[in-house]
């Protein structure tokens, strides 16, 4: 038996963002509040499930990004030795850089909320004091990744202490082409993204996949790949029409919504191929056993 129309609607459908955004208000105004060094600049804003309104009522904690606009780090790896050379000779060393940036942000984000404060891996902490939701700081800086002498891609980078390494994203990316795509698909992109996150949330609460199969973030990445045509009116023939589109195509070269590296691989940043299959396989029985 099929779900029905009314239970895909209930799953597709916008959870309220008051409590994100005031959750948001609140960590501006402790950032704004602190003694920051003087001409230090920064840019705050949200990331995530609640920016790119892929939100779903489990979405509790709130990915905000502070980005210091002094320092960048950057790759030029794609351009020829001599423009690298070229561009080399127009930077400098920063003076101020992460760590140190770091290190205020946290005292800043203490300063305001005390206990509530604890450092993360790849992020602040901020846990939860209803009504303000918990929250992961993104301390970071941007990167930019050079395609010409005067040309890059922005994204953003931080350093995860207990990994011992960089990391690279690109929010703004991520978030730029699913706004195209939900307008290509007459705001249907971002419903049907909605619609399959609760359907692995029933599958995580039911015990059929683990909790960790299918983030957040590689889910809306797989959709994204998903042919505009594959959105339909209705739900029912979306939810049937993804699932058929997994079953047809070879995913094995989709993209992240970023556009700036391959889904599946081996990289912390990516996802598995069979973890997609599995969680593609899980959906379809779903669908042919609702009761």
């Amino acid at each position: 038996m099929a779900i029905p129309e009314s239970q895909l609607s209930q799953w597709s459908s916008h959870w309220s963002q008051a409590s994100s955004k005031q959750t948001h208000k609140v960590i501006r105004t402790a950032l704004e509040s602190y003694s920051w060094p003087k001409q230090l600049t920064y840019d705050f804003f949200l990331q995530g499930s609640y920016s790119n309104n892929t939100n779903t009522r489990g979405d509790s904690d709130v990915d905000v990004i502070l980005k210091l606009n002094h320092a960048f780090y950057h790759d030029c790896s794609a351009l020829s030795p001599d423009d690298q050379s070229e561009l080399e000779k127009l930077f400098q060393s920063a003076t101020y850089g992460w760590w140190d940036f770091r290190r205020e942000a946290l005292a800043a984000l203490k300063n305001e909320f005390a206990a509530f404060v604890e450092p993360g891996n790849k992020s602040i902490k901020l846990k939860a004091n209803p009504p303000r939701l918990a929250a992961d700081v993104v301390v970071c800086l941007e990167y930019r990744r050079y395609i010409s002498l005067n040309s890059f891609v922005e994204g953003i980078t931080f350093y995860a202490p207990q990994d011992k390494r960089w990391v690279v994203n690109y929010p703004k990316e991520h978030r730029k082409n699913g706004v195209a795509k939900s307008k290509r698909t007459n705001d249907r992109y971002k419903r049907t993204v909605r619609m399959l996150k609760n359907a692995r949330n029933y599958l995580v609460d039911t015990k059929q996949i683990s909790h960790n199969l299918a983030p957040s973030y590689f889910l809306e990445c797989l959709i994204y790949n998903a042919p505009d045509n594959a959105f339909k009116d209705s739900l029912q023939d979306t939810y049937c029409s993804i699932i058929n589109w997994l079953n047809r195509d070879d995913i094995s070269k989709a993209v992240c919504q970023n556009y700036q590296q391959y889904l599946f691989g081996t990289s912390a940043e990516q996802w598995s191929l069979n973890a997609a299959r599995t969680l593609s396989d899980y959906l379809e029985m779903l669908w042919k056993s609702w009761d």
